[in-house]
């Protein structure tokens, strides 16, 4: 799975800017053009802040407060009020699946943890995609925890049913979040063919 979604952030949220981008758009606002100066001047003047900003946008990282204050005084020199809302959209963009399960599964009434727990600290949502060939259903329970430890994983949520040679995907809600999350498989009766792989995505 590839996702690709733009998603507005209300008000300035951004990371912040690099020291670099900071600099150059110091030394930009330094040489702004007085009120007075004619209307050709200020639209060079904005050109040139731009070609500055835009290629800056991601080199964000920290100093939110410095971006803030020299957006605000730029658009002062707009003639713009203090205080108006910015709004920037960031792409958001799922890495690379993760294999996490996979074992031609043959036991009857267990539970198999999966290979590893991924890492879930600094993305906005994750997907676990359930492939089976197996000749018997089989229930996923998402896992949690603020490490990455197995054993000691809360349940998040409740198990579900992935029938026989069926795919199914199960992401945790905003509200479930771990720093740490895996799965864990709930056999009833025994697989006697197939193959059970689980895959994860991190969207960022």
């Amino acid at each position: 799975m590839a996702e690709r979604r733009d998603s507005p952030v209300t008000g300035l949220i951004v990371g912040g800017v690099s020291v670099g981008l900071a600099a150059a758009l110091a030394l930009v606002l330094a040489t702004k053009p007085a009120k007075a100066a004619p209307s050709e001047e200020k639209l060079d003047y904005l050109i040139e802040l731009l070609e500055v900003l835009i290629p800056g946008i991601a080199e964000m990282v920290v100093g939110q407060a410095t971006l803030n204050q020299l957006l605000q005084q730029w658009l002062a020199l707009q003639g713009v009020e203090p205080g108006i809302e910015v709004t920037v959209s960031t792409p958001w963009e799922a890495q690379e699946p993760e294999e996490v399960f996979r074992q031609e599964v043959r036991e009857a009434a267990t539970t198999l943890n999966g290979d590893r727990m991924i890492r879930w600290t600094r993305g906005k949502r994750i997907l676990f995609k359930v492939e089976s060939s197996l000749d018997q259903a089989v229930n996923i329970q998402l896992i949690g925890n603020i490490e990455e430890d197995m054993g000691l994983a809360s349940n998040i949520a409740g198990p579900l049913a992935c029938a026989a040679n069926a795919n199914i995907s199960i992401g945790p809600a905003w509200d479930d979040w771990h720093p740490y999350v895996g799965a864990r498989i709930i056999t009833g009766a025994a697989p006697t063919t197939g193959l059970l792989t689980i895959r994860s995505v991190i969207q960022e």
